[in-house]
């Protein structure tokens, strides 16, 4: 069979016929590469021919005369290909290995009509070997193409030879599916990962083979699930397959983790703060009515934070399309959730917006919010009572914190006197009960005395309710615009965005959150209610990956954190839960109403942790710098190695440089990452170290030379492609100059011996 593969690219080697390598030079490269063995599970039979294809590769390069018309050959068919506009330029820019990614091995090299590619004859027993190779030159899809007609080659079947090698090739394409997927995660296509990850595991489990492997590729599933997720709800709405396939993974994940703030795993890696802020992230590709459904389903565990969410779209969707009984529900709820935080403010709106005046202002007095409570009352100057700040409050919560977070709802305006003068409103408040609902809801505080109790009398209260209501939201609307509550520079809580990270680690999370589900976690980002992000985030790891963070607006979720630790989940997690969801979801605190001040009493405060009197501690004696060693220098080595892969990886994360480098390195290596960072190029490494020796400066102890031997193999991509020819494998002698600053040894200068 023919295989896209040549000598050249065997022994890990850029073709270059004007200056031909010497003996040497082969030598190594095969040494080389026969040492750098598979690490995956792959047989002894299989490393073995992979050698065998080494050994062809080398015995030709390195004998003149075959090398001789080898070259010629490879120049004929490297013009053919120019010629065809496969290459650009001419024959002799055979080193654009990005343009003809795949090649092969054998005396008689021609071009291969199919693919417009470079290739070789080998016998049908090498087929592993090179499979293994072009895996390692990162060549999944002609892994894919020619593992995948071997197994489904029924003539193969009868042949015991070839399916001896069948476990073999099975764990090639698995791991070719696998890298697939993770290059698929790595640029943003989540679905087509995930199909890539699929097929891999199903090809393990139907073979029964190398559990490892299938067990790895399931938990990159796993944490694929969050992006994928916000991949498919933010489809358009017409797209109702994708949308619908999107809620199943949802509800997965949910009944995994055993609800939105539960501790069950379900393998994305999210911590409970992290999915909180997948979820907030994730309601702004949801409409009012998807919310509904889930938020209530999810409120039957019960959740706490489901319930408020609930809530949230029930007086959403209940404004927005005239279904008041959908307010009066949020308000039932508010009501039961109000018993163990101040949810007055919201209260009051509910009840505004169902024309219960009474109940309204009387919730308005309980709450202990003074920001808000001092913009309504500024609105409300001249009036007899609270009605005009509180619809002017109550129309810009809506359309600035309610909502946006609704993708039906985004640009819709919140209109109090449209909303009042529908008939299907008004007649729906005519026939509410006269019963308050804090009765119904079972909430202890004392009912209105002037509230009419017999029914003509009800309904006599609701029309007057009703017109003032609509006469205070004309008045205040004539008076000017609502003044816009002071918390633009108050924190609001953190948000965990999902990045596009590594697909081989959690971060995330997504993504941290989508994504990835991290490529772990970007970094997030505080917001305020006016100066709100674009809502299309991702899930960066980051990679930035191409994100901003997404804020919680006002929702005041961290008032329900007391909720969360109730039953079996004991006072240690009540307390965790409950400082997790604060930090995340908690609206700026406000002071309470003029408290007066405790009375100090003049006792003795002793605590249990600290004595009554400060006792001195001795000065501890100023510690001897010690000098560097191998043992010693090789962490500050290996330190320099994680950071240089980390700043040109798919991250291109350069914060590590300052951790290692001093100038004048540190500024010569961050130029070079925000080159490639421009040119859309990624390196990815991998090193051994050897440190050979360390001198010390007799005259500064705070300096010393590090010599020491590195293995650095980089494969290089250039905007998602690999670059073959840019790629390398060298054993470098490098000697580093460290200088010690703040009792750390960073590296000041290198340089490459040889």
């Amino acid at each position: 069979m023919r295989v896209p593969l040549d000598y050249y690219r065997i022994l890990g080697l850029p073709p270059n016929f004007f200056q031909p390598m010497s003996a040497e030079q082969l030598q190594q490269a095969y040494r080389d590469r026969t040492a750098q063995l598979p690490q995956r599970e792959y047989s002894l039979t299989a490393i073995e021919i992979r050698n065998q294809l080494i050994s062809l590769a080398y015995r030709v390069l390195s004998d003149p005369q075959q090398r001789q018309r080898y070259d010629a050959e490879y120049r004929a068919s490297a013009d053919e290909l120019a010629n065809s506009g496969v290459m650009n330029g001419a024959a002799d820019a055979v080193d654009e290995e990005a343009n003809a990614p795949s090649q092969s091995f054998e005396r008689n090299f021609e071009l291969e009509p199919e693919t417009d590619r470079l290739s070789i004859e080998i016998a049908d027993e090498l087929l592993i070997g090179a499979l293994i190779i072009l895996q390692d030159a990162g060549e999944c899809e002609l892994v894919l193409n020619l593992g995948q007609s071997f197994l489904s080659n029924s003539d193969l079947e009868a042949d015991s030879d070839a399916q001896s090698d069948r476990p073999d090739i099975v764990l090639a394409v698995a791991l070719a599916y696998l890298q697939q997927g993770r290059e698929q995660w790595q640029n943003d296509r989540y679905e087509n990962a995930a199909v890539s990850l699929q097929a891999g595991y199903s090809l393990l489990e139907r073979e029964g083979l190398f559990p490892n492997t299938a067990a790895e590729i399931a938990a990159d599933l796993e944490k694929l699930r969050p992006y994928r997720i916000l991949e498919l709800v933010s489809q358009p709405e017409s797209h109702i397959a994708e949308r619908q396939r999107g809620l199943h993974l949802l509800q997965d994940i949910l009944r995994d983790r055993q609800g939105i703030e539960g501790t069950g795993n379900d393998g994305s890696g999210l911590s409970i703060e992290d999915f909180l802020g997948f979820i907030q992230q994730l309601r702004d590709y949801l409409t009012a009515a998807e919310q509904q459904s889930l938020f209530e389903a999810e409120s039957q565990r019960p959740s706490a934070v489901a319930t408020y969410l609930a809530v949230y779209a029930s007086i959403a969707r209940g404004f927005a399309a005239r279904m008041p009984a959908l307010i009066h529900q949020a308000k039932i709820l508010l009501l039961r959730l109000g018993k163990r935080q101040d949810l007055y403010l919201e209260q009051a709106i509910c009840s505004l917006l169902l024309g219960q005046t009474v109940e309204a202002t009387e919730a308005l007095q309980h709450s202990q919010e003074e920001e808000p409570l001092a913009v309504i009352r500024k609105n409300s100057q001249g009036a007899p009572d609270l009605l005009p700040g509180l619809c002017l409050y109550s129309e810009t919560w809506l359309q600035t914190e309610v909502f946006p977070h609704f993708r039906d709802l985004a640009t819709r305006t919140a209109s109090l006197k449209d909303y009042f003068a529908d008939p299907g409103v008004q007649e729906y408040l005519e026939a509410l009960p006269s019963q308050p609902d804090y009765a119904i809801a079972e909430y202890q505080f004392v009912a209105p005395a002037d509230r009419a109790t017999d029914g003509n009398g009800r309904e006599t209260a609701r029309n007057g309710q009703r017109q003032a209501i609509a006469a205070s939201a004309a008045t205040s609307r004539g008076a000017g615009e609502l003044e816009v509550r002071g918390d633009d520079n108050s924190s609001q809580g953190t948000v965990a965005v999902l990045s596009n990270p590594e697909p081989v680690t959690a971060s995330s999370s997504a993504t941290k959150t989508t994504s990835g589900v991290e490529k772990a976690t970007p970094p997030r980002q505080r917001r305020n209610s006016k100066n709100r992000p674009p809502r299309r985030g991702s899930y960066d790891n980051g990679k930035e990956r191409t994100t901003g963070a997404l804020g919680f607006g006002s929702l005041k979720i961290g008032r329900l954190a007391i909720l969360l630790g109730g039953g079996a989940l004991g006072l240690a997690v009540l307390w965790f839960l409950a400082s997790q969801i604060f930090a995340l979801f908690h609206r700026t605190a406000t002071p309470p109403i003029a408290q007066q001040p405790p009375v100090i009493s003049e006792q003795l405060v002793v605590e249990l942790n600290q004595p009554p009197v400060a006792i001195p501690r001795p000065q501890p004696k100023p510690a001897v710098p010690k000098p560097l060693n191998r043992d010693t220098a090789a962490p500050v080595i290996q330190a320099w190695l994680a950071a240089k892969a980390a700043a040109f990886g798919s991250e291109h994360t350069t914060d590590k440089l300052k951790q290692i480098l001093v100038e004048p390195a540190l500024s010569q290596w961050q130029k070079r990452v925000q080159d490639d960072l421009l040119n859309r190029r990624v390196r990815r490494y991998k090193h051994s170290l050897q440190v050979n020796g360390v001198k010390n400066d007799p005259k500064n102890s705070d300096r010393a030379q590090v010599d020491a031997t590195v293995v650095e193999v980089a494969q290089v991509y250039e905007r998602n492609r690999l670059n073959r020819a840019a790629s390398y494998n060298e054993k470098l002698r490098v000697q580093y100059n460290l200088v010690r600053q703040n009792g750390n040894w960073r590296i000041q200068t290198m340089k490459v011996l040889k």
